[in-house]
Parts: structure tokens; C-alpha cells; sequence
């Protein structure tokens, strides 16, 4: 008994049930109650149960259940949120929801007011919106909110696409290093993203980790409710020139994929129809990308020990020579799709690097190498064909490796682009090294059966 209302039972154990006068309720799938006399109105946010004509599973789905339970349903409901309370410590009392209304298709704006915020309000947790204007907002808002003695919000909700993602990481990264314990100051700003670009990298990665429907706002918000978390993993890039570090959480992209994406950017109107479009054109009209590639394989004792993010950098400086120990292909080999990922997906429904963990210390480097030519693009095309079920990796043009650092040098006057969280930076030498577990994400708990963790 979680209440001394002899209507409400709960059992302490897996598959808790919560039963309200006759009606029984999965407790991990309500979000709370609220009395209605003679009502006990309950919110709950779970999966389709399996039909007549369907399998159930898929995206969950608010709902509101009323029980009769007459003079007791004060108590009642009381009793409820005091038993959701107690499965789920770690709920935020409020959050900061930034929605950039301009990403991909521009709907981030009705996926939060559609999704996000009624699951939100139906467990009562408060939410401090920011609707972007400009470029850059997300990321001064989020280094302010780092650097804060007393942040105000428990974490942050992204609505919107990689971009955005990508400054709020930024953001919390250059404000949190401003601060005693940097490290500890990241982890406790919990981060979720929720769909609202073309891409959505970060969210299908997460989703995809934690068996939740990858696309749905809804189950990402249900997971902000819950409070469970799991670790990501950030790269931090050295950019040469003098430049700042480039804290990273998604992917560098160079050559086709990098031509793929950025140069698709006017077409951003058809959301991931883009990609395909582009994909299919690029692969056409192939060119080649010359550089050279080295590598440190990722070991144990690296990715298990490795530094903070905040501290100084392992690497030699971009012009230095690598020290033992690092691979490297030929030098100004001919490459064509060239990616160091920190995540399984590239967007919704394309897992490029599908044995990449969200919190393996490791970036995953695809790429594919040799001359142009018919038999190339075949491949190629081929190789694109199979990334939604990521059967690109079992093709022998496709190589995957795991690194806990990497350098990409462009050969003398190669004209690829690069990108870096979908947004393009200056082609030239880069490196990068990952750092183990660095930022906290919303999630469903990974799942034996890959289904849901509640």
C-alpha cells in the first residue's frame, strides 16, 4: 500500500501495477492523477496494446482514464502521484524547452505545442520555453545556463533539428567550463531532443539505444518525465588555425556525405526526402576526395580512462607527427564517403555506424576508398540502398573502425566540404578524440527485448 486509501494498491516490483477501485494501470505508463469528484482523472502515456488488426508497440500515446470513486477520490489521486513520485525520484521539476520554429520543414513549433507539452503538463512538470529567433540564441542561453551557480531548470528539451542540438551542447559545454567542477556541472544538466529538423541524428540514436518509436516527440517527452537517463559521449574536434575546439556529439562528414547534406540545405523544405534526392544526384556526378586518414584503434584502457573533456588535449598539434601506435591508409588516398561518428544514426532512419554505443569512449570512422568509375558508383548506390538496414557494413567497399582519436588531412588542393553536426566548417586538417560519458540524455532504459525499459 502506498497510501492509506484502501482503493490504491502498488506492488514494489517488476511489472508494477497500481490499481484504482476496479481498474488496473501499468505504473510505468502513468504520468499522474488529478481529482475530478466524483472522478480520479489518471494521465497515462503508454504503448498501443496488440489488436484485432495490428501488433501493437509503436509510438506511445497520451491518454486521460477517468475512474469513479466517489468521496475517496481526493485521496485517490493524491495516492496516485504519490506512487508515480516513488517509480520515477529523478522526474524534473522544471525544464527549459528551446524550439527553433525554422528547422527542416517547420514544424518544431506543433511538435512541441502537439507532443511535447501536454505530456509535460500532464505530469506536471514545468517548462521555461525559448522560441528561437536567430542563429546563436540557443547556444548563449545554454553557456549562460552552464555557467550558472543556480541553473533554475533541471534540464533542457531541444525541439528542433541536429543544428539546434548542436548549439545547446556547445552552449552547456563553454558555460559549464566556466565553473569549479566543469565535468559534473555538464552531467547534471540533463539534455533530451526531440524531432523537429530534417535530420534528427541525435534523437534516432537515442531512441534507437533505449527501443523507443524513433520520430515520436512524444515518447522523448515521456522519457524527460520519467527522469531516467543514459551517457553520451562528446568528441572534441581541433580545427588547427587557432580556431576554438568544436565540442561534438553527432559526426564529422567529408567528401560525399559532407556534399550530401550541406549542399542539400535549399532544399530543406522536404525534409528527408532531401537526403535521398541529393544522395542519388551526388552519386551520379561522383567525384573523388583525396586525403590521408590515420587513426588511434579504440583499447580498453583508453576509452576506460580517458581524461575530462575539459582538459588539455592528448594530441599533438595538427602539424606535429602522430606518435607510435596510430594506423593511417595511404597518403592523399582517393576516398568517397568519409564519416567519424559518435552515434549510431545520421538521421531517422539511416544507423551509418549501427555498432557505435552511446557511451562506448569510441568514434566510429565509415568510410569507402578507391578510384571512380561506373563500377564505384554501382557500389556506392548499392552501399546507400542498404543503410536503413544497415547491411552497408557487410559490404567489402565499406570500412568501419573503431578510434579513440583521429586525423583527416586533405590532400594539397582538394576542394571537399566538411561538416561537423551538420554544420560546415573550413576544409582543412581536423582532429578529434572522444570523451567517455560526458553529457546526460533523457532515455528509456536499454531493454532485453529492445522494446520499452519502463
Amino acid at each position: 500500500m502506498v497510501d492509506d486509501t484502501p482503493l490504491l494498491s502498488c506492488m514494489a516490483s517488476d511489472g508494477v501495477s497500481l490499481s484504482l477501485a476496479s481498474t488496473t494501470f501499468e505504473l510505468a505508463d502513468v504520468l499522474g492523477a488529478k481529482a475530478a469528484p466524483p472522478y480520479v482523472e489518471v494521465r497515462c502515456c503508454g504503448r498501443p496494446k496488440p489488436g484485432l488488426f495490428s501488433r501493437g508497440g509503436g509510438a506511445r500515446r497520451l491518454a486521460t482514464k477517468r475512474v469513479k470513486v466517489g468521496d475517496e477520490c481526493e485521496a485517490a489521486a493524491a495516492g496516485v502521484n504519490k506512487a508515480v513520485a516513488a517509480r520515477y525520484p529523478a522526474r524534473p521539476d522544471k525544464v527549459l524547452v528551446i524550439v527553433n520554429p525554422v528547422g527542416g520543414t517547420g514544424a518544431a513549433a506543433k511538435v512541441y505545442e502537439r507532443d511535447v507539452a501536454p505530456v509535460l503538463a500532464a505530469a506536471g512538470v514545468a517548462a521555461e520555453v525559448l522560441v528561437t529567433k536567430s542563429q546563436g540564441e540557443g547556444y548563449e542561453r545554454c553557456k549562460a545556463l552552464g555557467a550558472a551557480a543556480a541553473p533554475g531548470v533541471a534540464g533542457v528539451v531541444v525541439v528542433g533539428g541536429d543544428g539546434t542540438m548542436s548549439e545547446v551542447v556547445r552552449g552547456l559545454v563553454d558555460g559549464c567550463a566556466t565553473t569549479e567542477d566543469p565535468a559534473a556541472k555538464l552531467r547534471a544538466i540533463r539534455v533530451a531532443h526531440a524531432p523537429g529538423g530534417s535530420g534528427n541524428a541525435c534523437h534516432a540514436s537515442v531512441a534507437h539505444a533505449g527501443g523507443d518509436a524513433i520520430g515520436s516527440a512524444v515518447d522523448v517527452a515521456f522519457n524527460v518525465c520519467r527522469g531516467s537517463t543514459r551517457a553520451l559521449d562528446l568528441a572534441r574536434y581541433d580545427l588547427g588555425g587557432g580556431k576554438p575546439p568544436f565540442y561534438s556529439f553527432l559526426a564529422l562528414e567529408w567528401g560525399l556525405v559532407a556534399d550530401i547534406d550541406l549542399g542539400s540545405e535549399n532544399m530543406r523544405w522536404l525534409g528527408p526526402l532531401r537526403f535521398t534526392l541529393a544522395a542519388l544526384y551526388r552519386i551520379a556526378c561522383l567525384r573523388d576526395y583525396k586525403g590521408t586518414l590515420a587513426y588511434l584503434p579504440a583499447a580498453p584502457e583508453l576509452t576506460r580512462e580517458a581524461p575530462s573533456l575539459f582538459a588539455p588535449s592528448r594530441l599533438p598539434p595538427l602539424d606535429a607527427p602522430l606518435p607510435e601506435g596510430w594506423a593511417k591508409e595511404d597518403d592523399d588516398e582517393t576516398f568517397h564517403l568519409l564519416m567519424a561518428c559518435n552515434t549510431t544514426h545520421v538521421d531517422e532512419t539511416t544507423p551509418i555506424a549501427p555498432d557505435a554505443q552511446l557511451d562506448d569512449g569510441a568514434i566510429s570512422l565509415v568510410y569507402t576508398k578507391g578510384k571512380g568509375g561506373c563500377g564505384t558508383k554501382l557500389d556506392l548506390l548499392d552501399g546507400f540502398l542498404k543503410l536503413d538496414s544497415a547491411d552497408h557494413v557487410h559490404k567489402p567497399s565499406f570500412y568501419v573502425v573503431k578510434c579513440a582519436a583521429f586525423r583527416l588531412t586533405p590532400a594539397a588542393g582538394d576542394t571537399s566540404r566538411a561538416g561537423i553536426d551538420g554544420e560546415e566548417v573550413q576544409n582543412g586538417p581536423v582532429q578529434a578524440e572522444a570523451f567517455k560519458a560526458c553529457l546526460a540524455v533523457f532515455a528509456a532504459e536499454a531493454s532485453p527485448t529492445g522494446t520499452d525499459a519502463a
